[in-house]
């Protein structure tokens, strides 16, 4: 990873099936023309897989920032709403905030806009 380049980490909690809602998850991000290049996969270790064998990684550049913040939240949120009712939550860490999306969530445009600043402001520090 060079200097102005940074992940932002993508997890999941509360699925019945953890590997198969990640792979889910990723295919469906994969369909944004933006984020398809900056995707990637980090190994869990064996003992934290709980059926998970990897965590989707975004690789996000500096100048890119805002743009990839935003289309991040915006994919993961509509994929959830997406999916019938369950427990799934999508976790997004970026350093040290963390953010927690689940399909009863109700956000605005504006809700969501406020959570990428939050992650944009924690990869600038």
């Amino acid at each position: 990873m060079t200097t102005n380049e940074h992940a932002v980490t993508v997890t999941l909690d509360g699925s019945k099936d953890p590997a198969e809602d990640l792979r889910r998850l990723e295919l469906w991000l994969r369909t944004d023309e933006s984020l398809a290049p900056l995707l990637a996969h980090r190994e869990r270790p064996g003992g934290d897989a709980m059926g998970i064998g990897y965590d989707l990684l975004v690789q996000v550049l500096q100048e890119t920032l805002q743009a990839t913040a935003l289309s991040l939240l915006r994919c993961v949120y509509d994929h959830l709403r997406n999916r019938p009712a369950d427990d799934l939550k999508v976790i997004v860490r970026a350093r040290d905030v963390q953010v927690v999306l689940t399909g009863r969530d109700t956000l605005t445009r504006g809700e969501l806009e406020a959570i990428a600043a939050r992650i944009r402001q924690a990869i600038g520090e």
